[in-house]
Protein backbone atom coordinates (compact mmCIF):
# COMPACT_ATOMS: atom_id res chain seq x y z
CA UNK A 1 0.00 0.00 0.00
CA UNK A 2 1.58 3.64 -0.63
CA UNK A 3 1.31 6.31 1.37
CA UNK A 4 -1.19 7.92 -0.09
CA UNK A 5 -3.47 5.35 0.14
CA UNK A 6 -3.15 5.02 3.88
CA UNK A 7 -3.90 8.89 3.64
CA UNK A 8 -7.32 8.22 1.91
CA UNK A 9 -8.33 5.15 4.29
CA UNK A 10 -7.54 7.52 7.55
CA UNK A 11 -10.01 10.47 5.68
CA UNK A 12 -12.70 7.88 5.57
CA UNK A 13 -12.22 5.28 8.53
CA UNK A 14 -13.85 6.57 11.87
CA UNK A 15 -11.68 3.43 13.63
CA UNK A 16 -8.03 3.07 12.85
CA UNK A 17 -4.96 1.88 14.06
CA UNK A 18 -1.76 2.75 12.39
CA UNK A 19 1.68 0.89 14.05
CA UNK A 20 5.43 -0.22 13.51
CA UNK A 21 6.99 -2.55 15.75
CA UNK A 22 10.35 -2.06 17.20
CA UNK A 23 13.22 -1.42 14.60
CA UNK A 24 10.68 -3.06 11.50
CA UNK A 25 11.01 -1.00 8.30
CA UNK A 26 7.25 -1.74 7.73
CA UNK A 27 4.38 0.19 8.81
CA UNK A 28 0.64 -1.48 9.78
CA UNK A 29 -2.71 0.00 9.13
CA UNK A 30 -5.57 -1.66 10.74
CA UNK A 31 -9.23 0.06 9.72
CA UNK A 32 -12.72 -0.92 11.31
CA UNK A 33 -15.96 -0.03 11.92
CA UNK A 34 -16.03 -0.43 14.98
CA UNK A 35 -14.00 -0.33 18.21
CA UNK A 36 -14.77 -3.36 20.29
CA UNK A 37 -15.85 -2.20 24.26
CA UNK A 38 -15.08 -4.55 26.87
CA UNK A 39 -15.18 -4.52 31.28
CA UNK A 40 -13.06 -7.44 31.49
CA UNK A 41 -9.94 -8.86 30.54
CA UNK A 42 -10.54 -12.47 28.50
CA UNK A 43 -9.94 -15.30 30.44
CA UNK A 44 -7.79 -16.59 27.22
CA UNK A 45 -5.77 -14.63 25.03
CA UNK A 46 -7.27 -16.26 22.10
CA UNK A 47 -9.88 -14.38 22.33
CA UNK A 48 -7.37 -11.56 21.56
CA UNK A 49 -5.89 -12.77 18.59
CA UNK A 50 -5.81 -10.53 15.21
CA UNK A 51 -6.67 -7.89 16.95
CA UNK A 52 -4.90 -4.38 18.65
CA UNK A 53 -5.78 -3.78 22.54
CA UNK A 54 -5.70 -0.53 24.00
CA UNK A 55 -5.78 -1.47 28.11
CA UNK A 56 -6.34 1.17 30.65
CA UNK A 57 -4.14 1.84 33.85
CA UNK A 58 -7.11 1.03 36.23
CA UNK A 59 -10.12 -1.10 34.48
CA UNK A 60 -12.39 -0.03 37.09
CA UNK A 61 -11.87 3.76 35.12
CA UNK A 62 -12.07 2.67 31.72
CA UNK A 63 -13.01 0.28 29.23
CA UNK A 64 -10.34 -2.26 27.23
CA UNK A 65 -10.78 -0.95 23.67
CA UNK A 66 -9.95 -3.35 20.28
CA UNK A 67 -10.26 -3.40 16.95
CA UNK A 68 -9.89 -6.15 14.92
CA UNK A 69 -6.79 -6.69 12.56
CA UNK A 70 -8.60 -8.98 9.87
CA UNK A 71 -8.61 -5.65 7.90
CA UNK A 72 -4.38 -5.04 7.86
CA UNK A 73 -2.59 -3.36 5.61
CA UNK A 74 1.27 -3.15 5.08
CA UNK A 75 3.19 0.00 4.10
CA UNK A 76 6.65 0.83 3.49
CA UNK A 77 8.13 4.06 5.48
CA UNK A 78 10.65 5.80 3.14
CA UNK A 79 9.21 9.61 3.79
CA UNK A 80 12.64 10.76 3.77
CA UNK A 81 11.15 14.20 4.54
CA UNK A 82 10.61 13.34 8.09
CA UNK A 83 13.89 12.07 8.84
CA UNK A 84 15.45 15.42 9.86
CA UNK A 85 16.89 15.18 13.42
CA UNK A 86 14.92 17.32 15.94
CA UNK A 87 16.92 19.65 18.44
CA UNK A 88 14.33 20.79 21.21
CA UNK A 89 15.28 19.56 24.73
CA UNK A 90 13.33 19.75 28.30
CA UNK A 91 14.01 22.94 29.31
CA UNK A 92 14.63 24.38 32.90
CA UNK A 93 11.30 24.60 34.43
CA UNK A 94 9.86 24.39 38.54
CA UNK A 95 7.00 21.97 39.10
CA UNK A 96 3.47 23.34 39.40
CA UNK A 97 1.99 24.19 42.56
CA UNK A 98 -0.27 20.93 41.89
CA UNK A 99 2.83 18.33 41.29
CA UNK A 100 4.47 19.61 44.41
CA UNK A 101 1.46 18.81 46.93
CA UNK A 102 0.88 15.13 45.13
CA UNK A 103 5.37 14.99 45.48
CA UNK A 104 5.08 15.38 49.14
CA UNK A 105 1.77 12.91 49.84
CA UNK A 106 3.51 10.08 47.28
CA UNK A 107 6.99 10.54 49.35
CA UNK A 108 6.11 10.76 52.56
CA UNK A 109 4.18 7.81 52.41
CA UNK A 110 7.01 5.59 51.10
CA UNK A 111 9.03 7.47 53.70
CA UNK A 112 6.20 6.27 55.93
CA UNK A 113 7.24 2.63 55.53
CA UNK A 114 3.46 2.26 53.68
CA UNK A 115 4.83 1.63 50.39
CA UNK A 116 8.09 0.37 49.10
CA UNK A 117 7.79 2.47 45.87
CA UNK A 118 5.24 4.59 44.14
CA UNK A 119 4.93 6.13 40.75
CA UNK A 120 3.84 9.64 40.80
CA UNK A 121 2.91 10.80 37.37
CA UNK A 122 1.21 14.13 35.84
CA UNK A 123 0.06 15.18 32.77
CA UNK A 124 0.53 18.63 30.59
CA UNK A 125 -1.96 20.32 28.07
CA UNK A 126 -0.98 22.67 25.32
CA UNK A 127 -2.51 23.98 22.00
CA UNK A 128 -1.19 22.61 19.03
CA UNK A 129 -1.34 23.60 15.28
CA UNK A 130 -3.83 20.91 13.40
CA UNK A 131 -1.65 17.63 12.51
CA UNK A 132 -1.96 15.38 9.48
CA UNK A 133 -1.78 11.61 10.98
CA UNK A 134 0.44 9.82 8.80
CA UNK A 135 2.53 12.59 8.98
CA UNK A 136 3.01 12.87 12.52
CA UNK A 137 3.18 9.04 12.90
CA UNK A 138 6.04 8.71 10.27
CA UNK A 139 7.82 11.44 12.41
CA UNK A 140 7.43 9.65 15.51
CA UNK A 141 8.64 6.17 13.73
CA UNK A 142 11.72 8.22 12.42
CA UNK A 143 12.94 9.23 15.61
CA UNK A 144 11.67 6.61 17.83
CA UNK A 145 13.44 3.68 15.67
CA UNK A 146 13.34 1.39 18.72
CA UNK A 147 10.10 1.92 19.87
CA UNK A 148 6.69 0.11 19.51
CA UNK A 149 5.05 3.61 17.83
CA UNK A 150 1.13 3.71 17.17
CA UNK A 151 -1.72 5.69 16.50
CA UNK A 152 -4.72 4.82 17.90
CA UNK A 153 -8.28 6.53 16.67
CA UNK A 154 -11.68 5.77 17.63
CA UNK A 155 -14.97 7.17 18.90
CA UNK A 156 -14.83 5.69 21.98
CA UNK A 157 -10.95 7.65 23.12
CA UNK A 158 -9.95 10.45 20.49
CA UNK A 159 -6.25 9.86 18.96
CA UNK A 160 -3.94 8.44 21.51
CA UNK A 161 -0.26 8.58 20.05
CA UNK A 162 2.73 6.92 21.62
CA UNK A 163 6.51 5.63 21.20
CA UNK A 164 6.88 2.91 23.91
CA UNK A 165 10.14 1.58 24.68
CA UNK A 166 9.14 -0.33 27.48
CA UNK A 167 8.04 -4.04 26.12
CA UNK A 168 5.00 -6.18 28.66
CA UNK A 169 5.21 -9.42 26.89
CA UNK A 170 5.88 -10.67 23.35
CA UNK A 171 6.41 -13.68 21.96
CA UNK A 172 4.46 -17.72 20.97
CA UNK A 173 4.02 -21.19 21.97
CA UNK A 174 7.77 -21.81 22.07
CA UNK A 175 8.94 -18.95 24.28
CA UNK A 176 7.40 -15.40 25.82
CA UNK A 177 9.86 -12.60 26.66
CA UNK A 178 9.08 -9.58 28.95
CA UNK A 179 11.51 -6.56 30.09
CA UNK A 180 12.31 -4.74 33.42
CA UNK A 181 12.70 -1.02 32.14
CA UNK A 182 13.18 1.28 35.27
CA UNK A 183 15.80 4.21 36.76
CA UNK A 184 15.90 7.01 34.30
CA UNK A 185 19.07 9.46 33.72
CA UNK A 186 19.20 11.69 30.53
CA UNK A 187 21.52 10.76 27.81
CA UNK A 188 25.53 11.66 27.13
CA UNK A 189 26.16 12.46 24.33
CA UNK A 190 23.22 10.57 22.44
CA UNK A 191 24.58 7.66 23.86
CA UNK A 192 23.11 5.54 26.89
CA UNK A 193 24.27 6.29 30.47
CA UNK A 194 27.31 3.82 30.92
CA UNK A 195 26.45 1.01 33.39
CA UNK A 196 29.00 2.03 35.80
CA UNK A 197 27.56 5.87 35.92
CA UNK A 198 24.13 4.63 37.41
CA UNK A 199 23.45 5.69 41.22
CA UNK A 200 21.50 4.16 43.98
CA UNK A 201 18.17 5.17 43.55
CA UNK A 202 18.30 4.33 40.01
CA UNK A 203 19.79 0.63 40.40
CA UNK A 204 16.89 0.03 43.62
CA UNK A 205 14.10 1.44 41.03
CA UNK A 206 14.81 -1.12 38.50
CA UNK A 207 15.65 -4.14 41.47
CA UNK A 208 12.55 -3.56 42.56
CA UNK A 209 10.46 -4.05 38.78
CA UNK A 210 12.76 -7.21 38.40
CA UNK A 211 12.32 -8.48 41.77
CA UNK A 212 8.58 -8.80 41.03
CA UNK A 213 8.48 -9.82 37.35
CA UNK A 214 10.79 -12.77 38.34
CA UNK A 215 7.93 -13.74 41.20
CA UNK A 216 5.34 -13.42 38.85
CA UNK A 217 6.84 -15.84 35.98
CA UNK A 218 7.87 -17.90 38.67
CA UNK A 219 4.01 -17.87 39.59
CA UNK A 220 3.02 -18.70 36.08
CA UNK A 221 5.30 -19.98 34.63
CA UNK A 222 9.14 -21.42 33.93
CA UNK A 223 11.99 -18.63 33.48
CA UNK A 224 14.66 -19.59 30.93
CA UNK A 225 16.85 -17.62 30.75
CA UNK A 226 17.20 -13.53 32.70
CA UNK A 227 19.60 -11.07 30.99
CA UNK A 228 20.83 -7.35 33.05
CA UNK A 229 20.50 -4.67 34.12
CA UNK A 230 22.30 -3.14 31.13
CA UNK A 231 21.44 0.65 29.66
CA UNK A 232 19.54 1.57 26.96
CA UNK A 233 18.29 4.48 25.19
CA UNK A 234 15.25 5.80 24.68
CA UNK A 235 14.72 9.62 23.25
CA UNK A 236 17.04 11.71 25.38
CA UNK A 237 17.31 9.63 28.41
CA UNK A 238 18.87 6.26 29.26
CA UNK A 239 16.90 3.35 31.34
CA UNK A 240 18.28 0.42 33.30
CA UNK A 241 16.63 -2.60 31.09
CA UNK A 242 16.69 -6.52 32.01
CA UNK A 243 15.41 -9.13 29.73
CA UNK A 244 13.32 -11.97 31.02
CA UNK A 245 13.07 -15.28 28.46
CA UNK A 246 10.25 -17.86 30.04
CA UNK A 247 7.91 -20.57 29.30
CA UNK A 248 4.55 -20.13 30.30
CA UNK A 249 1.12 -22.82 29.38
CA UNK A 250 -1.03 -20.81 26.99
CA UNK A 251 -4.34 -21.08 29.31
CA UNK A 252 -1.93 -19.25 32.52
CA UNK A 253 -1.39 -16.23 30.48
CA UNK A 254 -4.41 -14.07 30.87
CA UNK A 255 -4.01 -14.78 34.88
CA UNK A 256 -0.13 -13.79 34.32
CA UNK A 257 -1.18 -10.59 33.07
CA UNK A 258 -3.63 -9.54 35.25
CA UNK A 259 -1.10 -10.15 37.50
CA UNK A 260 2.20 -8.08 36.32
CA UNK A 261 -0.18 -5.26 35.32
CA UNK A 262 0.33 -2.76 36.58
CA UNK A 263 3.76 -3.07 36.63
CA UNK A 264 6.08 -1.75 39.80
CA UNK A 265 7.59 0.47 37.00
CA UNK A 266 4.32 2.56 36.40
CA UNK A 267 2.51 1.90 39.69
CA UNK A 268 4.49 0.72 42.94
CA UNK A 269 4.22 -1.73 45.44
CA UNK A 270 2.34 -3.57 47.08
CA UNK A 271 1.01 -3.29 44.20
CA UNK A 272 -2.45 -3.32 45.22
CA UNK A 273 -2.74 -0.42 47.72
CA UNK A 274 -0.31 1.42 45.37
CA UNK A 275 -2.72 1.56 43.02
CA UNK A 276 -5.46 2.85 45.62
CA UNK A 277 -3.24 5.54 46.55
CA UNK A 278 -2.34 6.88 42.95
CA UNK A 279 -5.84 6.81 42.03
CA UNK A 280 -6.98 8.86 45.24
CA UNK A 281 -3.80 11.05 45.63
CA UNK A 282 -2.55 11.39 42.42
CA UNK A 283 -4.92 14.41 41.38
CA UNK A 284 -5.86 13.44 37.78
CA UNK A 285 -7.15 10.31 35.56
CA UNK A 286 -4.37 8.57 33.42
CA UNK A 287 -7.13 6.92 31.35
CA UNK A 288 -4.78 4.85 29.07
CA UNK A 289 -1.33 6.46 29.98
CA UNK A 290 0.62 3.63 31.78
CA UNK A 291 -1.84 0.60 30.63
CA UNK A 292 -1.05 -1.50 28.11
CA UNK A 293 -1.38 -1.35 24.47
CA UNK A 294 0.04 -3.75 20.98
CA UNK A 295 -1.29 -6.34 18.49
CA UNK A 296 -1.87 -10.05 18.19
CA UNK A 297 -1.50 -11.69 14.82
CA UNK A 298 -3.89 -14.10 13.78
CA UNK A 299 -1.46 -16.81 15.16
CA UNK A 300 -1.34 -15.34 18.41
CA UNK A 301 2.40 -14.44 18.89
CA UNK A 302 1.52 -11.10 21.02
CA UNK A 303 3.79 -7.50 20.76
CA UNK A 304 2.13 -5.96 23.50
CA UNK A 305 3.95 -2.61 25.39
CA UNK A 306 3.14 -0.28 28.07
CA UNK A 307 1.52 2.76 26.79
CA UNK A 308 4.22 5.09 28.41
CA UNK A 309 5.88 8.34 26.16
CA UNK A 310 2.56 9.02 24.71
CA UNK A 311 0.05 11.63 24.37
CA UNK A 312 -3.59 12.05 23.78
CA UNK A 313 -5.02 14.13 20.87
CA UNK A 314 -8.34 16.10 21.27
CA UNK A 315 -9.25 18.76 18.20
CA UNK A 316 -6.24 21.19 18.89
CA UNK A 317 -5.28 20.84 22.39
CA UNK A 318 -2.84 17.95 23.26
CA UNK A 319 -2.38 16.44 26.79
CA UNK A 320 1.00 14.50 27.40
CA UNK A 321 1.81 12.10 30.29
CA UNK A 322 4.72 11.10 32.09
CA UNK A 323 6.13 10.22 35.72
CA UNK A 324 8.32 9.09 37.71
CA UNK A 325 9.58 6.39 40.50
CA UNK A 326 9.37 7.72 44.32
CA UNK A 327 11.41 6.48 46.75
CA UNK A 328 12.79 7.80 50.28
CA UNK A 329 15.61 9.08 48.71
CA UNK A 330 13.69 10.80 45.98
CA UNK A 331 14.25 14.67 45.10
CA UNK A 332 11.26 16.85 43.56
CA UNK A 333 13.23 18.88 41.15
CA UNK A 334 14.94 16.18 39.99
CA UNK A 335 11.66 14.26 40.01
CA UNK A 336 9.76 17.39 37.88
CA UNK A 337 12.98 17.36 35.10
CA UNK A 338 12.50 13.26 34.57
CA UNK A 339 8.49 14.10 33.81
CA UNK A 340 9.50 17.26 31.67
CA UNK A 341 12.14 15.08 29.88
CA UNK A 342 9.99 12.25 28.93
CA UNK A 343 7.29 14.32 27.66
CA UNK A 344 9.58 15.71 25.57
CA UNK A 345 9.41 12.53 23.09
CA UNK A 346 6.07 13.52 21.79
CA UNK A 347 6.15 17.02 22.77
CA UNK A 348 9.14 17.64 20.16
CA UNK A 349 6.72 16.17 17.57
CA UNK A 350 4.68 18.75 17.71
CA UNK A 351 6.28 22.10 18.85
CA UNK A 352 9.21 22.42 16.85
Amino acid sequence: MTLNEVRTFLRTSENYVLFRLPNEEMGRLIVSDHTDVSEAFPSSLEQLKNSFLMFPFSLGNHPILSISSKNLHFFELDDDSFRAPLKSEAQPSRPTPAYCEAFDKFVSAVRGGAFEKLVLSRTSSCLVSLQEPLSLFLRACAENPDAMVYLFHSSETGDWMGASPELLLTGDDAQLRTVALAGTMRNRDDAPVALSEWGDKERLEQSIVVDYIRGCISCFGTLKDEWGPYPVSAGHVSHLRTDFYFFMEQERRSDFITAIHPTPAVCGLPKESSLRFILDNEGYDREYYSGFMGWTDENGKMHLYVNIRCMKLVGSMAHFFAGGGILASSDLQSEWMETEEKMATMKRLLLD
